[in-house]
C-alpha cells in the first residue's frame, strides 16, 4: 500500500499543478495557488497516511487472510479514484473560494 499511497499522492500533486496553473492562465486569481495547496496539505496527505498506516497494521496481523485481498484492492481503486479526480473538483473549487474572497475584499 505504501508503494500506492506515495504514487497516488504524485499523481494528485502532479494534477493538482497542471490544473492550477492552467486555471491561473486562463485568469483566474493567484490566490488560488494557496487555496489549492492548503487543501494538498490539509486533506491528501493525511488521509493517504491513515491509510497507508493502517495496511501497515493489517499486513502485519493477517498475513494470510482471504477477504485481506479482496479489502486491499479495493482500497487501492478507491485511492487511485480519488487521487485522479478530486483534484478537478477541488480547484473548481478553490476556483470558487477566491472569486467569493476577492468579491469580499473589494
Amino acid at each position: 500500500m505504501t508503494v500506492h499511497a506515495a504514487a497516488a499522492l504524485i499523481a494528485f500533486a502532479a494534477l493538482q499543478i497542471w490544473l492550477v496553473t492552467s486555471a491561473i492562465a486562463a485568469g483566474a486569481p493567484s490566490m488560488l495557488i494557496v487555496v489549492a495547496l492548503v487543501m494538498l496539505l490539509a486533506l491528501a496527505l493525511p488521509i493517504a497516511r491513515m491509510t497507508e498506516r493502517r495496511w501497515y497494521h493489517l499486513s502485519r496481523q493477517a498475513l494470510a487472510s482471504w477477504g485481506l485481498h479482496a479489502r486491499f484492492r479495493r482500497d487501492v481503486r478507491r485511492l487511485w479514484v480519488a487521487a485522479l479526480t478530486l483534484p478537478f473538483l477541488w480547484v473548481s473549487g478553490a476556483m470558487a473560494a477566491t472569486d467569493a474572497i476577492a468579491a469580499i475584499a473589494r
